[in-house]
């Protein structure tokens, strides 16, 4: 009798498992996405295969470190039908599993190859209704904004003596043998391992030669600033000016004088006071924008989010940010003017002693941003996008940091640029080599150089309208995820966007605008109250159309006409640098007193110095937030504000640290052996007019 009851309670027990297997299978037999195999089955490399057995047995033993390897693998794809492509499980457990074997940590691509449906549905529409089929929603259509959902990218924990090859072709023999609802409308699926998307819990980060020169040169400069700061402290002022020029070398790191220097504004003309506010504001909207296509580009899980807003004309602002950069050109193109203008007023200066200021002026603080990026910001973080992403950017930067340091990154090796948020200093300083002849012509004949300017304009629009006609290009680069997933692929990113001669237009009206600060210089207000008021809404009416009017080439049902893309991106930067322009201007010389108090508030003063050092670094750390995304991501307006308010001042913090190590002690020493003053001790009003300071004054 109990062998009876025995037999029956196993025929029990077997039935049981029967149909808890086959409940999982039909389980698995309607998801969109087939389940990964637990291990590798079958492998011609032997030790590959005998880990995977014991990976195996480990499992069905109950083992605690099989467990955690198969805990931080996904099981199957979810959130897909949102646009949620990235699945990543638990990178950290993975690699950090108690395991006899070293385990690896692979996000496996899988593809779902559909073929076009037979519904006369519009393609650039995102409106499904709850009963249509569901491969029209899988189908990859040409509409560029929409998120792929024929896609997913699965983290998979596996022993690290397979390899990727390995990996990948079983996945697919896998693939092909699973049963899956979606195969009987034709529907295949293939696997791709790339050998970047793989972390091995064997890898080794060492420290190599150039990351231990960085560390020594960063705690070099750290020491100079600490011992300089501290002699001059202990020192008597008059004798800090009577001493030896070596002395003054060395006390140019001093932090007691280089903080001060922040808060020095310019005194020669009060119109310009405003572009302190101008500046400062226009880096923080260009560090939302950056937040914002790092975020978009990153593991966003409700991408569907994403794509409504892009036809939504309320945040339009986000995805035109662009026009802020057009924004520091001018500023840029009227500082440079501006105080050419003021350098040539006593005597000419030689233009190659100025351009050669100007480029030691930019070089040591972004130089010493690349050596960065070239050295230890490979070991700030790791994560399952780490090497996608920092490890390729690093790459990059290690071969073409010197293409950089010569300001030819925007022509040269393009695709591999080092940092691409970069492409602005190689153009803004070519403009400065143009300006400065340009100022040398106004100053001789000032109709032929006001003439030249004009057509360089004229010149620089039909450019651009050639540029997007001929190759059939955007109005203007869209924030598409093609783009902000990898910009330095992007053709209109290579052709149009990070070109000099394609993004001229502003600088030289910002050149125009120059002229105009220089000639109304010492006149505090030279408008109406009517006329002022007037060029200030007219201008604000121009930026805000600029802005909103983008909406039109996000709306994927507007047909491309080349004519009409080539017209509005040849002339909407036109109108966004006379819009920035005539603000500036009406502010300056005019009635608008409040606005005029905002712009020129004390407290901008030191922020707009600082500008250059967080347009430097600020991309750096938001990449690497991206690239460390250990769980994909809710997207919302509110936490990408709140994000990017804790970057500006991170930004502006660094900023203020790469000032006082780097860019005010190289500035003063340079000042030292360059330009020195005559008459050390002397302090007269008089001096800021010399030709000396009016150079020291061009800069970014």
């Amino acid at each position: 009798s109990r062998y009876k009851y025995s037999n029956k309670m196993y025929k029990l027990l077997l039935y049981l498992l029967c149909v808890v297997n086959l409940s999982k299978q039909e389980d698995d037999v309607y998801n969109i996405f087939p389940s990964l195999p637990v291990v590798i089955e079958k492998s011609e490399n032997k030790l590959c295969q005998q880990h995977n057995e014991e990976y195996l047995d480990s499992l069905k033993n109950l083992t605690l470190w099989a467990h955690e390897m198969r805990d931080a693998s996904m099981k199957s794809a979810t959130g897909v039908l949102r646009g949620s492509i990235y699945n990543l499980g638990d990178f950290t457990q993975c690699l950090s599993a108690r395991a006899p074997f070293p385990t690896q940590y692979c996000l496996i691509t899988i593809t779902a190859n559909i073929q076009q449906p037979k519904s006369a549905r519009n393609p650039f529409s995102l409106n499904f209704q709850p009963d249509e089929l569901l491969l029209n929603r899988l189908y990859k259509y040409p509409d560029v904004s929409q998120q792929s959902r024929n896609v997913v990218k699965m983290g998979r924990c596996i022993p690290a003596s397979c390899t990727p090859l390995e990996i990948e072709k079983f996945t697919n023999d896998h693939l092909n043998k699973t049963e899956n609802i979606l195969k009987k409308h034709n529907v295949t699926y293939t696997a791709q391992v790339p050998q970047i998307l793989c972390t091995s819990s064997n890898d080794v980060r060492s420290i190599d030669g150039a990351s231990v020169t960085f560390c020594v040169l960063t705690a070099t400069l750290l020491l100079l600033v600490a011992i300089s700061t501290f002699w001059e402290h202990v020192m008597e002022f008059d004798k800090i000016h009577k001493s030896s020029f070596t002395c003054r070398l060395f006390l140019a790191f001093s932090a007691k004088q280089n903080f001060p220097d922040l808060n020095k504004c310019e005194s020669s003309n009060k119109s310009l006071s405003i572009l302190y506010g101008v500046k400062t504001f226009g880096m923080f909207m260009i560090i939302l924008v950056h937040r914002f296509g790092t975020f978009v580009g990153g593991t966003v899980s409700n991408f569907d989010y994403v794509e409504e807003s892009y036809r939504n004309a309320l945040v339009s602002y986000l995805f035109r940010g662009d026009l802020f950069v057009d924004t520091f050109f001018v500023i840029s193109g009227l500082l440079a003017t501006y105080n050419l203008l003021n350098a040539f007023e006593k005597r000419i200066v030689n233009p190659g002693f100025i351009i050669f200021m100007r480029y030691l002026r930019l070089t040591p603080a972004y130089a010493f941003v690349i050596f960065y990026a070239c050295t230890l910001f490979y070991q700030s973080g790791d994560g399952p996008l780490w090497n996608a992403v920092i490890g390729k950017e690093v790459q990059d930067c290690r071969e073409s940091w010197w293409i950089s340091l010569l300001y030819l990154s925007n022509y040269i090796n393009t695709q591999h640029m080092c940092l691409p948020h970069t492409w602005y200093l190689p153009c803004d300083f070519h403009y400065f080599v143009v300006a400065v002849g340009l100022v040398l012509l106004i100053r001789k004949a000032k109709k032929c150089g006001l003439g030249i300017v004009l057509a360089l304009i004229i010149v620089s629009i039909l450019i651009h309208f050639v540029l997007i006609f001929v190759y059939k290009s955007s109005a203007f680069l869209r924030f598409y995820p093609s783009f902000l997933q990898n910009p330095k692929a992007d053709r209109d990113y290579q052709l149009i966007y990070i070109k000099t001669h394609a993004r001229a237009t502003p600088y030289f009206i910002g050149v125009f605008a120059g002229y105009v600060y220089y000639k109304f210089k010492g006149c505090d207000r030279v408008l109406s109250k009517c006329y002022s008021t007037t060029v200030a809404i007219v201008s604000t009416i121009l930026l805000l159309v600029c802005i909103y009017s983008a909406v039109i080439f996000y709306d994927p049902f507007h047909e491309y006409n080349a004519l009409e893309s080539a017209t509005y991106g040849a002339l909407h930067r036109v109108v966004w640098a006379l819009g920035s322009f005539g603000l500036m201007y009406a502010i300056s010389f005019g009635t608008l007193s409040f606005l005029y108090k905002c712009l020129s508030w004390s407290a901008w003063v030191p922020l707009s110095k600082l500008v250059y050092g967080a347009y430097l670094v600020h991309f750096l750390f938001q990449m690497r937030e991206s690239a460390k995304a250990r769980h994909s991501v809710v997207f919302n307006f509110f936490d990408i504000v709140l994000t990017a308010l804790g970057d500006i001042v991170l930004a502006f913090i660094l900023s203020l640290g790469l000032y006082l190590t780097v860019e005010a002690p190289v500035r003063r020493v340079l000042k030292e052996i360059l330009v020195p003053d005559k008459g050390k001790g002397q302090h007269s009003n008089t001096e800021q007019n010399t030709p000396a300071k009016a150079i020291n004054r061009v800069h970014h």
